[in-house]
């Protein structure tokens, strides 16, 4: 199980921060917006 972790811990660390990204992103406006949409 030792292995196992050493292995796969920074695979699990890269895949939760790219879903924590996707969930932030959406949350943060500037990310949403393309810079081409703020004419209003």
């Amino acid at each position: 199980m030792d292995e196992f972790l050493m292995f796969y811990a920074p695979f699990i660390v890269l895949i939760g921060a790219i879903i924590l990204a996707f969930i932030v992103a959406p949350m943060d406006g500037a990310a949403t917006r393309p810079p081409k949409e703020k004419k209003k």
